[in-house]
């Protein structure tokens, strides 16, 4: 497989009318580039890639595309209700400066695995980037199995497979069995299982609470595929500490929201972007505040941890 680093779901800074604020998003890659980042993704979840409409979406796109710097990669979301939208979107973000095209299967009506393979290798064959596909069951309502992922990422156009499924065995089977494809991606998004995936061999990380502090995620990605293991499993102790605290918080005050606050709070905190809330996004408890301050308090502490 081939290493890539910490790619960036970035969040899509707006206003609370629900414009979007393109010069917050700079403001955003620049802070995420500077901690040492190597990639970005628009329009994923984390991003509200589905409420915006495709001309925003493409705009954002663009936006990022004639910022980034020399070997930033930059993904965008192609995501939709069937292959005619995806294919769409892909087109799209090809024409905005998109280098590499992510899919989820399609939402909206269920489909069984035998169909989801076909509508992906449909896909592949047509679109005009090399694709990531993207398992997030929780939002798509399926997880992919093994060998479908195994036989995709045979396919010439497909180029990586993002795993936010939290199953850390089915990872090491596609560590496993990817491992001798050269020109593939791995891609980790659960943060409690950054440091051991990447040390089995994982192209790299992408998580939504980058955006809580990139800083700590970094250097866990440098260490664990440095061989430093000691260090990346320290790290991941604490990482882990306050991905319990965001499930907690998940668990009082379900939805969306609950997770765009605490990245919007520590944002704001840290003096990167003033707001990426819409105007319905007002109801927020104040023991939300305190957990947003707890879990930066913990990024901060990691930068003093030694090997």
């Amino acid at each position: 497989m081939k290493e890539f680093g910490v790619l960036v779901p970035i969040v899509t800074p707006c206003f609370k009318n629900g414009e979007i604020n393109y010069r917050g998003l700079e403001y955003v890659y620049d802070d995420m580039i500077n901690a040492g980042c190597n990639g970005m993704f628009v329009a994923g979840s984390t991003g509200r890639g589905p409420w915006f409409c495709l001309d925003e979406r493409k705009k954002i796109c663009r936006t990022i595309a004639a910022k980034r710097t020399e070997g930033v990669k930059l993904f965008a979301g192609c995501m939709g209700t069937g292959l005619k939208e995806m294919l769409e979107n892909a087109r799209a973000m090809a024409d905005s400066g998109a280098d590499i095209a992510v899919v989820t299967a399609p939402f909206y009506f269920k489909y069984n695995p035998k169909e989801i393979e076909y509508i992906f290798l449909r896909f592949a064959e047509e679109c005009p980037l090399p694709v990531l596909i993207y398992d997030i069951p929780d939002f798509t309502g399926t997880k992919l199995d093994t060998a479908m992922v195994f036989r995709l990422a045979n396919h010439g156009n497909v180029t990586g497979f993002k795993d936010s499924s939290s199953d850390l065995n089915r990872f090491k089977e596609l560590t496993a069995i990817l491992e001798p494809i050269d020109d593939f991606y791995l891609l980790q998004g659960k943060e409690h299982l950054l440091a051991e995936t990447i040390i089995a061999g994982a192209s790299g990380l992408v998580v939504s609470f980058l955006h809580i502090d990139p800083l700590p995620f970094v250097r866990l990605y440098r260490a664990a595929s440095s061989g430093r293991v000691i260090l990346a499993m320290k790290i991941q102790m604490e990482i882990t500490r306050f991905y319990q605290i965001v499930m907690e918080c998940f668990e009082k005050r379900p939805g969306m929201s609950t997770l765009f606050y605490l990245l919007n709070y520590s944002l704001k905190k840290r003096g990167i972007c003033e707001n990426s809330l819409m105007a319905y996004e007002d109801d927020f408890p104040d023991w939300l505040e305190v957990k947003a301050e707890e879990a930066m308090r913990i990024c901060q502490s990691i930068s003093a941890i030694k090997e």
